[in-house]
């Protein structure tokens, strides 16, 4: 979606515009969107998991100091 609303915003008609290679600029984004979904997470879920994953880290290093706090005490 993100490259199909790139396309459309075009300033210009370029010389050599037609259908064949409208089709062609089509699958070429078809697949390098295929290609970014695969390598480059975006968005949401990048954010989603980033986040989830600092809250993972901060309850395991508290969990940590806790028990080591409680075999101190022992």
């Amino acid at each position: 979606m993100m490259l199909k609303s790139m396309r459309s915003a075009n300033l210009a008609e370029s010389l050599f515009d037609n259908k064949a290679t409208e089709q062609f600029r089509d699958m070429q984004d078809q697949q390098f969107a295929k290609s970014m979904a695969a390598h480059t997470p975006l968005g949401i879920g990048k954010a989603m998991t980033d986040f989830l994953a600092k809250a993972q880290s901060a309850s395991d290093t508290s969990d940590a100091s806790a028990s080591a706090k409680q075999d101190d005490a022992k």
